[in-house]
């Protein structure tokens, strides 16, 4: 993870073929991306898979968002497909 420029950037594992990827835990990241923030996305940059969010101008407010993210993915059941 880094945080530069008031953007957050958390890097996954850089093999695409990973079991990850089709995890319960993984579809949560991905629901709560979609759902429940605007500040954040997933992109791809060549093999690797980037969580990006935006306006964070602190590390407390880096704290919140992940510990949100956190509750969400894993103190919900798996995302419905």
């Amino acid at each position: 993870m880094s945080l530069k420029d008031e953007t957050l950037r958390g890097y996954f594992i850089n093999r695409p073929d990973s079991p990850y990827f089709e995890s319960d835990v993984f579809k949560n990241v991905l629901h709560f991306l979609q759902t429940q923030t605007n500040k954040g996305r997933l992109k791809q940059a060549g093999r690797l898979f980037v969580l990006v969010v935006s306006d964070v101008k602190s590390m407390e407010q880096m704290h919140s968002f992940l510990e949100r993210m956190h509750k969400a993915v894993v103190q919900k059941p798996a995302a419905v497909s």
